[in-house]
């Protein structure tokens, strides 16, 4: 019976000596660390840097606004509000040359007057000008070929014309340069003539030039 009893104590010793060494160990160790779910980082997106240009600098939005104004009445044939919009001594340049030799009509009345007469006498239908591409820009140095300093709109653009049934489509570029009352009074264009004299049956520009 004493041997019995002596096993026991010497069980419960051993049983205590382990739950006091477990403890000890979780009290100084802690608990086992949790696993940290990762941080998806996302990317950053930085602005670029200013880019300083000694040509020109981006203009005002109010300038495409305006363009845009004047190429929507262009294209409803609405030419005495389009003329609201133009300075007095308006230039329009065709893509007809070089600096020097495309046709060009001078004064507000002219150029008002030609696209009516054109409207009149092509049988265009109608105009449809789409996908436009515009950049502003302020040319602050002296720009080559004869060209102004001031504020330009560079447009790129579809435009889907129909004559007498037939449309027609093809890519524009135009510049379109603002005076200081935001006036325009210059319009350079270049495009693909050959598509529209082809569509209306007539050269209006060789038939103006004949008459001079």
């Amino acid at each position: 019976m004493k041997k019995f009893n002596l096993l026991v104590a010497l069980a419960l010793v051993i049983a205590g000596i382990v739950i006091f060494t477990s403890f000890f160990t979780v009290g100084c160790n802690g608990a086992a660390p949790v696993k940290e779910q990762a941080v998806k980082e996302e990317p950053v997106t930085t602005m670029p840097a200013a880019i300083t240009n000694p040509n020109f600098i981006i203009a005002p939005m109010e300038y495409t606004d305006s363009s845009l104004a004047a190429f929507n009445h262009i294209s409803k044939f609405e030419f005495d509000a389009w003329g609201d919009m133009l300075a007095d001594n308006v230039v329009y340049s065709f893509p007809d040359g070089d600096v020097d030799t495309r046709t060009t009509l001078s004064g507000k009345t002219a150029v008002v007057g030609w696209w009516k007469n054109w409207k009149e006498k092509s049988g265009v239908e109608s105009m449809t000008m789409t996908e436009f591409n515009n950049i502003p820009i302020n040319v602050i140095a002296q720009p080559k070929g004869g060209a102004q300093l001031g504020i330009y709109v560079i447009s790129y653009f579809s435009n889907k014309m129909v004559f007498k049934g037939k449309p027609v489509a093809l890519r524009m570029n135009f510049s379109v340069h603002f005076n200081a009352e935001k006036k325009i009074d210059h319009y350079s264009t270049y495009y693909d003539r050959s598509v529209i004299i082809k569509a209306s049956g007539m050269n209006i520009l060789e038939a103006a030039k004949a008459k001079k």
